[in-house]
């Protein structure tokens, strides 16, 4: 177990030093700006991820260690992932799988970026150990960290719901409902709802808005695009490597193990499912990778098919390093270049006080390279956070508008009698304009 706590820790020392060097993504910098205006939950996502930068707040002077603290949560899954494999893998084959983790596009490379997946990824496998421990230890202290586990998780994202069906059709299918200790499963129910309280008290107060927003997001489309469906399966069969599919579909577990043939394969079936309603983007099955990658280790060729994985995997993160910090190979993809962008642009519109943007990317972005409240103006994109806020909309009679060129402005502009002209372009994309009203 030496072996493995040493990876876990050069690892970890590894995602501390780039995610410090590396500046955050527009969405975080959205999540970032939450986190300086607390609520119980928000309208996007729940709030765990607002919290965890705001753990961060005092690591703000050192480049971008604000996402530290969330980068230990997720990265402490893998800590969770190894209590719940050690009494039935070897440490050799533990190892393999920690590498499955650690340069998988999304939950290595990919949990430098600070997202609501960080800490529902931890929670889901913290869920399970604790699950595994209701069933072979069946002790109320384990019924009720479970339940405090999806609880939190579901602060984290709502994706944790989908723990509980795949729970309920291990104990099923697995025929283990003689091994749940059913007098202890109130407490478990009760410890879920107060650590999912704030969530649910959100909800309440603001007429479930987040509840409908993610539901709608995900399932409601007016017709059905058969490119939907297939992209989901050709994204989840890349981004987990076909050879691991291979593995995990092959391998052949046995007792309580088998439930991880659950909550892999589950989650998997599920958005493979809501494909058929909706686009479903490439990380929302994310929660199924630990499992997936715990089947495949078992495989006894995974350990040869291994360097495959990491050779095919480690030159991409190499790739994606060299865009980031050599300025010349950013501009070959504009998400990479995005936040270096942003920050030029907040420099250079420092000066524009009351200063708007014209999306939450910007703005966020804004508001965290300059430090300076930036809002966005209401109306004037998709409905989100900004737009409850009542600074979005203007309250004196001048304000400053960065936007790109050609984006239209919102109704009330006009309707309120604002008047405006640009007042400096900077580069192709992006105008100020000055606004003024009697």
């Amino acid at each position: 177990m030496k072996d493995l706590k040493k990876l876990w820790l050069i690892s970890l020392l590894v995602k501390l030093v780039l995610a410090a060097l590396i500046p955050l993504s527009a969405d975080e910098a959205y999540y970032w700006v939450w986190s300086h205006r607390l609520q119980l939950s928000y309208f996007d996502h729940p709030p765990m991820v607002a919290w965890l930068f705001y753990l961060g707040h005092f690591l703000e002077p050192f480049l971008h260690a604000v996402r530290w603290p969330a980068v230990i949560m997720g990265h402490c899954a893998l800590g969770a992932g190894i209590l719940l494999l050690k009494n039935y893998l070897s440490e050799e084959r533990i190892r393999v799988w920690m590498y499955l983790v650690l340069f998988s596009p999304l939950l290595g490379f990919g949990s430098l970026i600070v997202t609501p997946d960080l800490p529902v990824i931890f929670f889901w496998v913290l869920a399970m150990y604790l699950f595994e421990r209701i069933l072979t230890q069946r002790n109320l202290v384990s019924y009720i960290s479970l339940g405090a586990a999806l609880g939190l998780g579901f602060c984290a994202k709502y994706h944790i719901v989908l723990f509980v069906p795949c729970l309920f059709a291990y104990i099923l299918f697995e025929k283990k409902w003689k091994e749940v200790q059913w007098k202890y499963v109130p407490a478990t129910l009760i410890a879920g709802l107060i650590f999912c309280a704030p969530v649910l008290l959100w909800n309440y107060q603001n007429d479930f808005a987040s509840f409908k927003f993610q539901l709608a997001h995900g399932l409601e489309r007016p017709e059905y695009k058969p490119d939907w469906t297939i992209s989901y399966v050709l994204a989840q069969v890349l981004i987990l490597f076909p050879l691991v599919v291979w593995a995990a579909l092959r391998s052949k577990v046995q007792g309580i193990m088998r439930l991880l043939i659950y909550f892999a394969w589950l989650p998997l079936a599920f958005f493979l499912f809501t494909s058929f309603k909706a686009l479903v983007e490439a990380n929302w099955p994310i929660i199924a990778y630990p499992g997936v990658f715990a089947l495949a280790a078992f495989h006894p060729k995974m350990q040869k098919w291994l360097r495959y994985y990491v050779g095919f995997f480690g030159f991409l993160i190499a790739v994606v390093l060299c865009t980031l910090f050599v300025p010349e190979l950013r501009n070959l993809n504009s998400k990479i270049s995005e936040p270096y962008d942003f920050e030029k642009l907040a420099a250079e519109t420092a000066a524009y006080q009351p200063l708007y943007a014209s999306s939450y990317q910007m703005t966020s972005s804004l508001w965290y390279f300059s430090k300076t409240p930036v809002f966005k103006l209401k109306d004037i994109s998709r409905f989100d956070f900004f737009d409850t806020l009542p600074e979005a909309t203007p309250s004196g009679s001048h304000f400053y508008l960065v936007k790109r060129k050609g984006n239209s402005l919102p109704g009330w502009i006009s309707e309120q009698q604002w008047t405006y002209k640009e007042i400096k372009k900077i580069s192709p994309d992006f105008v100020v304009l000055e606004f003024t009203r009697p």
